[in-house]
C-alpha cells in the first residue's frame, strides 16, 4: 500500500525579504496574544477582553459602566455583556451611581481583586517566558523602544493609554 501523499509546501525565504519591525511585532503580537489567552483562561478562567476591563477597574473603581465603555472603546451592547459575565463570576458588582441614578457604578469585589492579581501572575509568567532568550538589560532596552513607540501611536491619535486596541472588538 502507498503512503499518503503529503502536500508539497513551498519554501519560505527569509533571505531577499528586508527586515521589517512591523512584521516582527505583528509576528510576536499574535503569538503572544494566543499565549496570554490561553494563561489568563488556566490560570483564572479570564478572557483577555474580562481582564482588560478588571485591569481598568483597578484603577477607575467606581466609574459609570459608560464611561468604563467609553474609555474601553466598547460600544454600550457590549459593555452590557461583558459586565454581566463579570458579574455573574462575582468578580465585579453594579450599583446605582451616586450621582446619576440612571447610571451603575461599576467596583471590584474582593474575589475580581484576587482575581486580578493571579491573572497578573499569569500574564508576568507569560512575559518571563517571552523574555526568556533576553538579558536584563536588553530587555529594559526593548521595553523603553517599545514604550517610545507606543507613546508615539498615541499622539497620532492610535488608541487609549493602557487599553489594548483589542478591547473594542470581537
Amino acid at each position: 500500500m502507498t503512503p499518503p501523499r503529503q502536500p508539497h509546501r513551498p519554501p519560505v525565504r527569509t533571505g531577499g525579504i528586508p527586515p521589517s519591525v512591523a512584521f516582527l511585532l505583528s509576528q510576536l503580537g499574535f503569538e503572544v496574544g494566543k499565549e496570554m489567552g490561553r494563561a489568563l483562561e488556566d490560570a483564572v478562567g479570564l478572557e483577555p477582553r474580562q481582564f482588560g476591563l478588571l485591569r481598568l477597574l483597578a484603577d477607575a473603581e467606581g466609574h459609570s459602566q459608560r464611561a468604563l465603555g467609553e474609555t474601553l472603546r466598547i460600544p454600550p451592547n457590549r459593555m452590557v455583556t461583558l459586565v454581566d459575565a463579570l458579574e455573574r463570576k462575582g468578580l465585579i458588582e453594579r450599583r446605582t451611581h451616586p450621582e446619576d441614578r440612571r447610571a451603575y457604578a461599576v467596583s471590584l469585589t474582593a474575589a475580581g481583586s484576587a482575581a486580578l492579581e493571579t491573572a497578573f501572575k499569569a500574564a508576568f509568567a507569560v512575559e518571563a517566558e517571552i523574555c526568556a532568550p533576553l538579558s536584563a538589560e536588553e530587555r529594559t532596552q526593548l521595553l523603553g523602544l517599545l514604550t517610545k513607540l507606543a507613546q508615539a501611536q498615541l499622539e497620532r491619535g492610535g488608541g487609549v493609554p493602557g487599553v489594548h486596541p483589542g478591547m473594542s472588538t470581537a
